[in-house]
């Protein structure tokens, strides 16, 4: 880059002088005349006639070079489309036409000197000729400096003539005057290239502070932000083209030399300010200007964010610069409603509503009752799973907009996140208890909601907790409020609850019990226990089925019912499932072969990848056939994922596993059930059973389902028979092969399951009699 510039201005400096060579014909045609008359009046002086040649030769010489002036300009117009280096190569080319009609001009001069010293002298051709030889020579200092072979052609022309003439005259003097031109002619070439260089420098350091200075320019224009410098009194010394944009000032409004109040009062004019805006500029940015201080930040007429810094300078005056921060300013506030609100439905995120409940809780001067709802969708994953999630985030952004048009106007309504929704009531109306709050809630959020041409229908639960304004603590009631929506989700879809000092005690003892079932999972520390199931016709006990059962050094026995769901919940029901089959396989290779054992797996044991393995392990740690063990499997898992569960189920059947179909008749298409799996057996669901003694449930009822069954080839299972009236009535019906129920005996250990199965069939009522010694082992 530096190669390239240096070489440019070398070449425009050379043009340059080329050009100053046909620069003033008019001093070059006074020079000619002088000339003529100088060596005219020689002639007169002399009368020799050589002097009238010279005239004639140097008015002819003056003439061509007139003419080549105008030649010169002409071409010159021609030249502007020419590169650099062409520009060059011509500028050589008029410098060389220059060259030798200059030379033939300087020549007739050191003639003249020649002849006045040899042909014919007199004293005034002398001094004359001397006068014009030395007298010329000035000029190639002063004019002809930018080329040196110019320069030499003109000193050579001029002093080798009169160097000659003088030594021809003979005597030392002159010949020593002539050797003295060596010397001067050194001197003349020596300050020519001295001035010269003097002005290639100066040049060069001319272009280079212009360079500078337009490099400066464009900098100073081309930045993002304005920029004024002032002068110690506000005039402006310096203002860049951000400057004039940010205050709408024209192109031909020069600002310079203009005082500060003159800006303002342009940006007023141009409706950039308005009066109010000029003031507090001037109020603001004055001192600081004159003082410096901290950044400010204004906003103009047409919006625009705009922040002012100033920079004082070092002696007086100071550098305003100010930008236009508009877009950081969108960028700050679209940031901030990323951070407080959630991007789907417009709502507050979890973080905000915290700090807007405590902004309005600050409002609350007096007493009185607040209310925190917390609320989710039923079945929202249902939602997601067979329209897409576009339909389901479309589903929450309808359930924010009802809750939005709720008739209670002063309230915090915020998205938790997936599909839970928060509500605050700073104040408890009045005429509404929070039983009605929350029903008004449930009735409005519930019913059809159209999403781009489907038609859903929604129910949500509902939890709600109330709390004074003095003793409100966000945390506690969001705990509270979702304690009732954990009761409402137990009490079923579509459900509210208010939350009461009860569910706080329920929850600690979830909490507590979860803890514990950690632990007595950790250290297999649950019990297993065995319910007969016996042949209908036989009466010997064919199969038991393996329950879980655990018993708390502290808690004492802890049902089923309440600690299997936690296990689900907790993620652990695979343990829980795990250890019930290896102490069942266990336990069942101490007894009869003719005695099965039965275990029941969940719908999320079948999600499990290594279920096949366990029980493979568990059949190779017992030693059992694998025909002795049956898996029982309800309708509940099967809905979970049919076409899992055919897989995994045949997998189990390949095994030689009997596979049983527990609880029948509780799901929701339970015959088709019975051709589509891969069943040995049937457990009538206990509902079939109880009322038939009393006629509540029709007998026909359960005699149907078990001739259902029996047409289809599976063993049939009654469970859940608790009294001798329906022990009774299940043993007359027939294709009952099994019978299992409380009237039967309790669940044992598994000793005690060895012990009733060596008792064989009496004679006289075997069912009963297994059912007496049963209750005599328990």
């Amino acid at each position: 880059m530096k190669q390239t510039t240096s070489k440019q201005v070398t070449a425009e400096v050379y043009t340059s002088f080329v050009d100053t060579f046909f620069a003033d014909s008019r001093s070059l045609a006074v020079g000619a005349g002088l000339q003529a008359v100088i060596v005219g009046s020689a002639w007169l002086d002399t009368g020799h006639r050589i002097y009238i040649l010279l005239v004639i030769a140097m008015l002819g010489t003056a003439l061509l070079r007139l003419r080549q002036a105008e030649s010169y300009h002409r071409d010159r117009e021609t030249t502007t489309h020419l590169d650099l280096d062409a520009r060059v190569r011509w500028a050589t080319m008029w410098e060389n036409r220059y060259m030798w009609l200059t030379g033939a001009a300087t020549t007739q001069i050191g003639l003249y000197a020649f002849c006045a010293l040899q042909i014919a002298p007199s004293e005034y051709s002398i001094i004359s000729s001397v006068i014009m030889v030395f007298g010329t020579l000035p000029t190639v200092v002063g004019r002809i400096y930018g080329s040196d072979r110019l320069a030499a052609v003109i000193v050579v022309s001029l002093l080798l003539p009169t160097a000659f003439g003088t030594i021809l005259r003979g005597d030392a003097a002159h010949v020593l005057i002539a050797f003295l031109t060596l010397p001067y002619l050194l001197l003349v070439r020596t300050l020519v290239q001295d001035v010269r260089s003097a002005v290639l420098d100066a040049i060069q350091g001319r272009w280079k502070n212009q360079e500078i200075a337009e490099r400066f320019d464009i900098a100073l224009n081309n930045m993002s932000h304005g920029l004024i410098m002032f002068d110690g009194d506000l005039s402006v010394l310096v203002a860049n083209k951000t400057a004039r944009t940010l205050f709408d000032l024209p192109e031909h409004i020069s600002l310079e030399g203009r005082h500060f109040d003159s800006i303002l009062r342009y940006g007023r004019i141009r409706k950039v300010l308005s009066a109010r805006q000029v003031e507090k500029l001037r109020r603001q940015l004055v001192p600081m200007i004159l003082e410096g201080g901290a950044a400010k930040r204004f906003v103009m007429n047409d919006g625009r964010h705009v922040e002012f810094r100033s920079n004082p300078r070092a002696f007086s005056g100071a550098v305003l610069t100010f930008e236009d921060i508009t877009e950081r300013i969108n960028a700050e506030k679209l940031m901030i409603n990323m951070a407080r609100y959630d991007a789907l439905t417009g709502l507050p995120n979890r973080s905000y509503f915290a700090t807007l409940i405590a902004e309005r809780l600050k409002q609350k001067t007096e007493g009185g009752a607040c209310m925190l709802v917390m609320l989710d969708v039923d079945d929202f994953k249902h939602v997601n799973d067979t329209l897409g999630h576009s339909q389901g985030d479309a589903l929450l952004r309808a359930v924010a907009n009802r809750l939005k048009d709720f008739h209670l106007r002063d309230i915090l309504i915020s998205r938790q996140g997936g599909d839970e929704f928060m509500v605050f009531i700073p104040e408890q109306p009045a005429d509404e208890a929070p039983d009605e709050v929350a029903n008004l809630l449930h009735t409005k959020l519930t019913g059809i909601y159209e999403l781009s041409g489907e038609q859903v229908h929604v129910t949500v639960s509902i939890g709600l907790a109330v709390s004074d304004h003095s003793s409100f603590d966000l945390t506690r009631m969001m705990v509270k409020a979702d304690l009732a929506l954990y009761r409402s989700k137990a009490l079923g879809k579509g459900a509210w609850s208010v939350f009461e000092d009860s569910m706080d005690a329920e929850y600690k003892r979830r909490q507590m019990v979860k803890n514990e079932l950690a632990k007595a999972l950790d250290n297999e520390s649950l019990n297993v226990r065995y319910q007969p199931i016996v042949d209908a016709k036989s009466g010997k006990i064919v199969a038991c089925e393996a329950l879980s059962r655990w018993n708390h050094a502290k808690l004492g026995d802890i049902s089923p019912a309440e600690y299997i769901p936690l296990a689900e919940e907790m993620g652990m029901i695979g343990k829980v499932s795990r250890s019930v089959l290896n102490r069942a396989t266990l336990d069942c290779a101490s007894w009869p072969e003719e005695v099965n054992i039965s275990v029941n797996l969940s719908a999320i044991d079948f999600r499990r990848s290594r279920l096949l393995d366990e029980i493979d392990f568990a059949l190779k740690q017992s030693g059992i056939s694998p025909n002795r063990l049956e898996i029982e499997v309800t309708e509940t898992a099967v809905i979970a994922n049919e076409t899992e569960m055919l897989t995994v189920l045949q997998q189990i059947r390949d095994r030689g596993i009997k596979v049983s179909l527990d609880d029948f008749g509780t799901g929701y298409s339970s015959l088709s059930y019975l051709h589509r799996l891969p069943l040995d057996k049937v457990k009538i669901d206990r509902s079939f059973v109880e009322g038939i003694e009393s006629g509540q449930t029709p007998i026909a009822l359960l005699r149907g389902v078990t001739t259902l069954c029996r047409t289809l080839g599976l063993q049939v299972t009654i469970e859940g028979v608790s009294s001798d009236d329906q022990l009774n009535l299940v043993l007359a019906t027939d294709g009952v092969s099994r019978i299992q129920g409380f009237a039967l005996g309790p669940a044992l250990p598994s000793s005690s399951i060895l012990e009733l199965a060596r008792h064989t069939l009496l004679p006289v009522s075997p069912v009963r009699h297994i059912a007496k010694k049963a209750a005599a082992v328990s």
